[in-house]
């Protein structure tokens, strides 16, 4: 799936991680995807994330971002 983020998602040119993955649908709440940062069980474009702060900027959503949950569930998510 290639969800495409709101453009009101945008602060100070860039997206947080884990509004990202809740408007994409990846999960439910921000709590949910928090705890799967920190879990581990994030990868962002290949690259494991654990720091629920991390965030995506602009330049890089405009190309496609491929954000996977688990093994099996991957988003490429566009702005």
């Amino acid at each position: 799936p290639a969800p495409q983020l709101d453009a009101s998602l945008v602060k100070d040119g860039t997206v947080g991680l884990l509004a990202a993955m809740v408007a994409a649908g990846l999960c439910g709440s921000n709590r949910e995807a928090r705890q799967l940062v920190q879990q581990g069980g994030v990868l962002v474009d290949g690259e494991k994330v654990t720091d629920p702060k991390a965030a995506l900027t602009v330049e890089a959503l405009n190309k496609g971002v491929v954000i996977k949950k688990g093994k099996k569930v991957y988003h490429k998510v566009t702005l």
